[in-house]
């Protein structure tokens, strides 16, 4: 899987990692492509300090449920209080539409 870290963008604080849809999807069925993002989620994270954090699965499953009628992922990493909330967007056309999907309850270690 293909995973694009963005700097220097005008969202959030300019750092996130975008993923066509194309690419997203190659994990939904091949175990090995979903080992890549939750590695890329895992890098991305760690320059936030949050140094054992991943998308497990579910997470990825919820955000490929919406998927369908969008260009791309857009994953920002949001630390408030000493805690990591990851942000997911929808982009179309560099239109970006919020998820509506909280993936703090889909965070995994990888210290279980």
């Amino acid at each position: 899987m293909k995973v694009e870290f963005w700097v220097n963008q005008p969202l959030e604080d300019g750092r996130q990692i975008v993923i066509s849809a194309s690419e997203f999807k190659k994990g939904k069925n091949n175990e090995e492509e979903y080992h890549s993002f939750a590695f890329a989620t895992n890098c991305f994270f760690a320059y936030y300090g949050f140094n054992d954090l991943f998308i497990m699965k579910e997470g990825y499953d919820k955000i490929l449920e919406s998927l369908n009628k969008y260009d791309a992922v857009v994953l920002i990493a949001v630390v408030e209080d000493n805690d990591l909330i990851p942000v997911v967007y929808y982009s179309t056309n560099h239109h970006l539409t919020p998820a509506g999907t909280a993936l703090d309850d889909f965070l995994g270690s990888t210290h279980n």
